[in-house]
């Protein structure tokens, strides 16, 4: 049996990695009795994994076989907390030990450039949420993936505060890390950074009457995430805002991700006829953050 090859991701390998990607998906998806249809196909890489790449090239694996990619991880390190990113590995390899090897190089790598808490989004595979527990891993809480219509969002709480909206200058970056370091428990200006010089991405800040950043939001057209609020009102607040700009951009339907422990966000969608696409669990080595009070902007950049 012809043995698999390892080495470090380079930016050229991004587009084949993502069909990859979405090949994993689907087969999961079908696994989990959803329509792997829906899921897309792409070889277009996507600005976050670029992103996460020219961060951390050091947390970035591909396996190879026959000079084909059969699968990749990847991962970041932030203020000593390592996140891994990206973890697919091609159904015709599966029983090899390939996704171990890459999720142990990556790991590896994050402790080298000094992490020391561990999170990860999973998937349902109990085969993944196994290896993860062997790494040191707990299960935290579920995430919700959710979706409804944009037009719901305006029936939320109407802010009361300033509606500012953050731009790649003025030191918008530093002010929202600083919010983070309160919420989320870590600092991320280099994301920060990223999610306002795309030109995909738009955000809108809360800013209380004293000067302090009350929370903010980031979105696309069609997705919410990330979003830190000081208060737990503060979150329905600018998810009307965010739905406001989307339905002025002509959207109608919006997806995100909802910690199980963010009741106050839950409740709000749910009782809006948002539905559950499907559900994955945040797992961590240490407790960190007020997910109560935070959406992630995904698996990848949680």
């Amino acid at each position: 049996m012809e043995s698999v090859g390892y080495r470090n991701v380079r930016e050229e390998d991004l587009g084949p990695l993502r069909r990859l990607q979405g090949e994993a998906i689907r087969w999961l998806a079908a696994r989990e009795g959803r329509d792997p249809s829906l899921i897309p196909l792409s070889d277009e890489p996507s600005p976050p994994a670029r992103h996460l790449l020219r961060t951390d090239p050091a947390l970035w694996w591909l396996a190879e076989l026959g000079g084909r990619p059969v699968g990749f991880s990847g991962g970041w390190v932030r203020d000593q907390l390592w996140v891994l990113s990206n973890l697919f590995v091609h159904p015709d390899v599966h029983g090899r030990g390939v996704g171990q090897e890459l999720l142990r190089r990556c790991f590896a790598a994050g402790r080298a450039r000094g992490a020391r808490i561990d999170a990860i989004v999973s998937s349902s595979h109990v085969s993944a949420q196994s290896l993860y527990i062997r790494l040191g891993l707990v299960p935290r809480f579920p995430l919700f993936v959710l979706q409804g219509l944009v037009e719901a969002l305006a029936a939320l709480p109407e802010p009361a505060s300033s509606v500012k909206r953050p731009t790649a200058r003025a030191g918008w970056s530093r002010k929202l890390s600083d919010l983070d370091e309160m919420v989320w428990g870590r600092r991320r200006e280099i994301d920060h950074q990223f999610w306002l010089g795309e030109p995909y991405v738009d955000c809108r800040a809360l800013q209380g009457e004293d000067g302090a950043l009350l929370g903010y939001v980031f979105f696309t057209p069609d997705h919410i995430g990330p979003l830190a609020a000081r208060t737990r009102r503060a979150q329905l607040q600018l998810l009307r805002l965010a739905g406001q700009a989307q339905m002025e951009a002509g959207s109608e339907t919006v997806r995100l991700q909802v910690p199980g422990i963010n009741g106050t966000v839950l409740k709000a969608l749910l009782d809006r006829r948002f539905r559950i696409d499907h559900v994955n669990l945040v797992m961590t080595s240490l407790p960190f953050g007020r997910f109560d009070r935070y959406l992630p902007s995904g698996g990848m950049m949680l």
